[in-house]
């Protein structure tokens, strides 16, 4: 019976041996294990998804012990691999993977609620100045402005902007463009900020849901430890 067992496998994995496959697998492999969710831009590994979804979801749930999905949003699609949520996978140990800090959790509720914001925008482009009025003039402002300037005031100098907003926020881009929540875009000069809010933000909606729903305890918690 192992034998068989065996044989199946390896006839489900053949198509590792076909020469697209080669070509791309490899790139594609270590984007989704790093946790990053696949869109038509990176059109050779879109294709290698949507060709071989069966073979590959096969691979990810034997190897790994991981779903291989596809979410559609906005008329986009778009993969990443999950943790089943009745049992745990290969990669679901903390060393081999973290959950998102409490100001990247900030940061990421921010942007959900910009990407809501622009909904019926078909290019969801922001830029700083967009931030700053999201921080300044939003709802959660007065827990905005506690949260990254541990003050409430009507503005800040350009040095608490820079410092405490633009920095923090440029780090937190970085990690989410590799997510594929983001695509950072081309800034003009005297800008700092400027990026693509994607359709897999989504994502994160699911992933912390408490946080968001409960967003005044989050801000509470996170300020006890900053302060």
């Amino acid at each position: 019976m192992e034998d068989e067992n065996n044989k199946k496998i390896k006839h489900n994995f053949t198509f590792l041996e076909n020469s697209d496959v080669q070509e791309h697998f490899a790139d594609l492999n270590i984007e989704l294990l790093s946790g990053r969710h696949i869109q038509k831009d990176r059109f050779y590994l879109y294709k290698l998804l949507k060709d071989y979804y069966n073979e590959l979801s096969f691979y990810y749930e034997k190897l790994y012990g991981l779903e291989l999905i596809i979410e559609t949003r906005e008329n986009s699609k778009y993969y990443y691999v999950d943790y089943p949520e009745d049992s745990k996978g290969a990669l679901s140990h903390t060393s081999r993977h973290k959950k998102l800090t409490p100001k990247q959790t900030l940061v990421g509720i921010i942007l959900l609620n910009m990407y809501y914001e622009k909904y019926f925008e078909n290019k969801k482009e922001v830029r700083f100045v967009d931030i700053k009025k999201e921080i300044k003039e939003s709802d959660n402002n007065i827990l905005y402005k506690k949260l990254f300037f541990n003050k409430v005031q009507d503005d800040y100098t350009e040095g608490d902007w820079s410092i405490k907003v633009i920095k923090p926020f440029k780090s937190v881009l970085r990690d989410f463009n590799k997510l594929g929540w983001i695509t950072n875009l081309g800034i003009e000069d005297g800008e700092e900020i400027h990026f693509e809010l994607r359709e897999p933000i989504i994502r994160f909606q699911k992933l912390y849901e408490d946080e968001i729903t409960n967003f005044t305890q989050f801000s509470e918690k996170y300020l006890s430890q900053i302060q």
